[in-house]
């Protein structure tokens, strides 16, 4: 890495056959789409619902995101687990099937003291990948972190470079992080399905990590910001806000259905939901939203489907 990373790091989400398999051609196509127009990609993690898989699902899911992704962007693999002995074993799978850095919240079911917490990292650590810690405050709020944590665990583990801070999810916590732990990672990225984005990289953030459904036009928006178009990039992101709303409303359910409509998945299965609630009302919201998209969809195989 000649330079930290920036940008649209955009999540992919995970979908199953009719034989409740994870689909890997959809990981390959997802990865595609985002290293197609966007700056980076991660999977698995809370939007792509990795909590529904077990270890080897998710172990088999990372050739397929490499493959489709062939080393344009980095690919950034989630390994948050229950147990420390998951989570590095998760981190060893990643870094052989060739991603580039792992993303992990702290233990997420139990607080962990602040010497489990090193030791926990410090296992993921030993996979030898950069380390993105995603904080976030995640059931029952055991995984969300101080400043004081994330300060020990930048100084302690230098794998750990990177941060994804959602907690909360607010503009102003870009800048009370910067503030607090000065100098302690290479970028931190914002959550929040990008819809502060702007606010966000004026604060010094280095991107966003949304759900993928619509990661070229926020990918262009990023674009533009960096080129010093920053009006532009506003003028992008204020549409590209169309489509978070739709996601607000909707869920995995409706980001499933916009890649699929754009002829990114071929598959909207998921576990333990059914898509029985998108009824026509949301099919006619997706069918606007998508026009009023559409001058800025950079997916140049997409196709809008019925």
């Amino acid at each position: 890495m000649d330079h930290p990373w920036r940008g649209i790091f955009g999540i992919l989400l995970t979908t199953y056959t009719e034989h409740d398999e994870v689909e890997l051609d959809d990981l390959a196509a997802q990865a595609d789409f985002v290293a197609a127009t966007a700056q980076g990609i991660v999977w698995p993690v809370l939007a792509s619902e990795f909590y529904l898989m077990d270890d080897d699902e998710r172990v088999a899911g990372f050739p397929a995101v490499v493959a489709g992704n062939r080393r344009r962007v980095p690919f950034v693999a989630g390994v948050s687990s229950t147990t420390t002995r998951s989570a590095a074993r998760l981190a060893e799978a990643a870094a052989r099937a060739g991603a580039d850095a792992v993303i992990a919240m702290a233990p997420y079911m139990k607080k962990a003291t602040p010497d489990a917490l090193v030791a926990h990292f410090a296992a993921i650590a030993g996979a030898g990948l950069p380390i993105f810690v995603q904080n976030a405050a995640f059931l029952t709020g055991a995984a969300t972190l101080t400043p004081a944590d994330l300060r020990m665990l930048a100084e302690r583990i230098p794998q750990i470079q990177y941060l994804k801070e959602e907690a909360p999810v607010l503009p102003q916590t870009i800048s009370k992080i910067l503030q607090n732990v000065p100098g302690a990672f290479k970028g931190v990225f914002g959550g929040g399905g990008g819809r502060f984005l702007i606010d966000e990289l004026n604060r010094g953030g280095a991107g966003n990590m949304p759900a993928c459904e619509w990661a070229d036009v926020f990918g262009y928006a990023f674009d533009l910001y960096e080129r010093g178009e920053v009006a532009e990039a506003r003028k992008v992101h204020v549409a590209a806000l169309q489509g978070v709303n739709f996601e607000a409303a909707y869920g995995m359910i409706g980001a499933r259905e916009v890649l699929k409509r754009r002829g990114v998945l071929r598959s909207t299965n998921s576990r333990y939901s059914t898509q029985a609630d998108f009824d026509a009302s949301a099919r006619a919201e997706l069918d606007a939203v998508l026009a009023f998209l559409e001058p800025l969809l950079r997916w140049p195989r997409h196709k809008l489907r019925s």
